[in-house]
């Protein structure tokens, strides 16, 4: 009789922890899809689009750590 009961814990608990892998490769698949969207062509610059021109003197300096 406690061997049945050690039997479906051990169950429960693998099954529970294959619910929770296939769920995160789901969402991992997903993720790889979803998070990476195609550039469109007004993100993209060329290199003589880059401002080669020194930062405004009226910017503020960056915060000390």
């Amino acid at each position: 009789m406690k061997r049945l009961a050690h039997g479906r814990v051990a169950q429960t608990l693998l099954t529970a922890l294959m619910v929770c892998l296939a769920n995160q490769h789901i969402l991992l698949s997903w993720r790889q899809v979803h998070d990476h969207p195609e550039p469109t062509p007004q993100d993209t610059t060329t290199p003589d689009e880059h401002d080669l021109a020194p930062p405004k003197a009226d910017s503020r300096p960056p915060p000390r750590e």
